[in-house]
């Protein structure tokens, strides 16, 4: 079981949660220029531009789908999502880039920056997940149960390397946009089965019995990784036997 543990506090009246967020958009932001360069997306003012415009409209979806889910001005990570597609087609559309060599990018660079901003929330501990006797559990005051954020941050360097392993090998764009979208879509679909509803005045509101990140998880990003990926595929082949015959 792991054992109750905070962030060291910070001098000049630093807040860990904020400066680990802060690091999480940077890194996101040089990665993403980066990968954009390297697929010669476009000029560097375009290319900043999207990196900018895509991580803005990610946080404006995060906080405004909060408010509207869970009150408050609670931050939601489907919104985010849900904001970062739009903003990534609009401004690829508006940029003149191929929406999906410019969502491969994008994607490219999420868990990077992704890994610290779920450590913001793991030392936050503020995704309190069921009552759990496993060594993964997290002492809580009043009883050990699942720390939903430090589950996922657990996981995102796994991501990482999905990214990178996909990057290598794919042949058309689009791959790693499914990849990713498949993989975190259902990673983040299975763990919040694990989230509490015993604790907080306001618990998480459910349809049906599930959150409003697993609705998004299974009417967006999983059928848009499946598209990606098997759609795609067959339409590169049908390319091919036609070329050939």
């Amino acid at each position: 079981m792991i054992p109750w543990f905070t962030f060291p506090a910070l001098p000049f009246g630093l807040h860990a949660f904020g400066l680990l967020l802060t690091l999480s958009v940077i890194v996101n932001h040089l990665v993403l220029v980066r990968r954009a360069r390297a697929l010669a997306l476009g000029s560097k003012g375009a290319i900043e531009a999207l990196a900018i415009g895509t991580v803005a409209a990610a946080i404006g979806g995060a906080y405004g789908v909060g408010r509207l889910v869970g009150g408050g001005g609670t931050l939601s990570s489907a919104g985010g999502c849900l904001g970062a597609i739009v903003g990534l087609v609009g401004l690829a559309r508006a940029l003149r880039m191929p929406v999906l060599v410019a969502a491969d990018a994008t994607t490219y660079a999420f868990p990077f920056g992704w890994i610290f901003a779920r450590a913001a929330c793991a030392f936050a501990h503020d995704h309190p997940g069921r009552l759990s006797s496993s060594f993964l559990a997290v002492q809580y005051p009043g009883g050990a149960r699942f720390d939903l954020g430090l589950l996922e941050g657990m996981a995102t360097p796994l991501l990482v390397v999905l990214v990178v392993l996909v990057t290598r090998r794919a042949s058309r764009p689009g791959v790693v946009t499914g990849a990713l979208a498949l993989a975190y879509g259902a990673l983040r679909f299975g763990l919040d089965f694990l989230r509490a509803e015993d604790v907080g005045s306001r618990p998480d509101p459910r349809w049906h019995g599930l959150t409003a990140a697993q609705g998004v998880c299974l009417g967006v990003m999983i059928p848009i990784g499946v598209v990606l990926l098997v759609w795609g595929r067959g339409r590169r082949e049908a390319l091919i036997r036609r070329a050939s015959s």
